[in-house]
């Protein structure tokens, strides 16, 4: 089977039909969208800078997207390509709220967080919850380990029926399973013909490389993966990881692992045949060789990221 992936394309609907034309280039018969499918908005930055943002704002943004864009998106994708089944995964950025809602509109694609499905004779197991950190929407954020603990924030939000509310004293973290015990209950058979998507790359594997060169991925994910020995795992989650260690494929165990990273206005995506997929996995920028760092480029993009984390360690740490 013929897969292309791509993560993070945070509610850019350039991005979106960019991902569709690479698709039908490579002749993919499966489309894997890998988290972080939905905008993110707060409305006035100064607003959140002073404690007064409205996060049911944030929520409307991503409902309004799906019934503007995605939801009419996938319906035309199954309609122009019937041959093409779509699956994702939820990402950290995403509200529970809106995903519920994204199932509801466009049952032409597949939500498969904490589930496995088979397609062509493949298994397709995802998993979308992070690490903790402290970003404001808690909804698919989790403890790695049974023993870790959360991040204080200023601002720790989940959605719920009611809409949007704070979670204080790290309750979406402490009354929920860790990243370690909700991965005990997704075990896929057949692993010489298993892929897995989870939005948070592994610890430590270089696909988790954070502006700063510090690894922020998931011990419990690293574990799943040289336990279960998928054929392929599938992340995103740290956009810049790529740029950083110089490459968006790895090893880990027998299962290659790969993040296509992200920038805005240049879809960054991954297509293979589950026949072979470490012989065939091209990358729609990179295709098969190194990652390229232009050091003009890679600096200004370090730079804007460092000024982007100081600006949010300052509005959203306590």
């Amino acid at each position: 089977m013929r897969v292309a992936f791509a993560s993070d394309l945070h509610g850019r609907a350039d991005l979106y039909c960019d991902l569709e034309a690479y698709a039908l280039r490579q002749e993919a018969q499966c489309i894997f969208i890998g988290g972080d499918l939905l905008p993110t908005r707060v409305g006035s930055v100064s607003k959140l800078l002073l404690g007064q943002a409205d996060f049911s704002y944030a929520l409307q943004a991503q409902l309004s997207f799906i019934d503007s864009f995605l939801a009419p998106f996938f319906a035309g994708i199954a309609g122009r390509s019937p041959g093409i089944s779509i699956l994702y995964v939820p990402g950290n950025h995403d509200w529970i709220r809106a995903i519920e809602y994204l199932q509801e509109k466009a049952p032409q694609a597949a939500c498969i967080h904490c589930r496995t499905v088979t397609l062509g004779g493949v298994l397709f197991t995802g998993y979308g919850c992070t690490t903790d950190s402290s970003f404001w929407v808690k909804d698919f954020v989790r403890r790695d380990l049974r023993g870790s603990g959360f991040v204080k924030s200023r601002f720790p939000m989940v959605s719920t029926e009611k809409g949007i509310e704070p979670s204080p004293d790290g309750e979406y973290a402490l009354k929920r399973p860790s990243m370690e015990e909700e991965l005990a209950g997704l075990l896929p058979c057949r692993k010489d013909r298993a892929v897995c998507v989870f939005h948070c790359p592994p610890f430590g594997s270089g696909l988790d490389t954070l502006y700063t060169g510090r690894p922020i991925g998931s011990r419990a994910i690293e574990r799943f993966i040289l336990e279960h020995r998928p054929l392929v795992s599938l992340h995103g989650h740290i956009h810049e990881s790529p740029y950083l260690s110089g490459f968006y494929r790895c090893t880990i165990g027998h299962t290659l692992a790969v993040n296509p990273g992200h920038q805005a206005g240049k879809l960054h995506a991954v297509a293979f045949d589950t026949d072979d997929p470490s012989a065939s996995l091209r990358h729609s920028i990179f295709g098969q060789g190194p990652v390229s760092r232009a050091p003009l480029r890679g600096v200004m993009d370090r730079c804007a990221r460092s000024i982007k984390g100081l600006f949010m360690k300052k509005a959203l740490m306590k």
